[in-house]
């Protein structure tokens, strides 16, 4: 059984009621754009839980809502799957995928990071 429950705002000045309304009919501000710490973490914790993603080295880069997405997906498939995701985050504005495709698991570490 769903019971449903409405909150009521009285104003009462000196003893009299002024206004009585159901809160869902007063003005709501608009919904804050998330920011961009909020939509990289969004996006990336989507590419941990997907498992086309999970394998791969993406970074995640967002400016003013544009997505940068940088670095290594294991498959061509993975990196489709990365901007998917990315596009399925509310608040991103556009996506720039610069992904290449590198088998991580034989992938070799350039001499100058080890």
């Amino acid at each position: 059984m769903t019971r449903s429950v409405r909150a009521w705002v009285c104003a009462i000045t000196w003893g009299t009621a002024v206004a009585v309304v159901p809160t869902n009919a007063l003005p709501q501000p608009a919904a804050e754009k998330p920011s961009d710490v909020q939509l990289q973490t969004a996006i990336v914790r989507a590419m941990q839980t997907s498992p086309l993603t999970a394998g791969s080295l993406i970074v995640v880069h967002v400016n003013q809502g544009e997505v940068t997405l940088e670095g290594a997906a294991a498959t061509p498939l993975a990196r489709r799957e990365a901007t998917r995701l990315a596009e399925t985050v509310l608040g991103v504005k556009g996506i720039r995928n610069r992904l290449s495709v590198v088998n991580t698991q034989t992938a070799e570490v350039p001499a100058e990071q080890k």
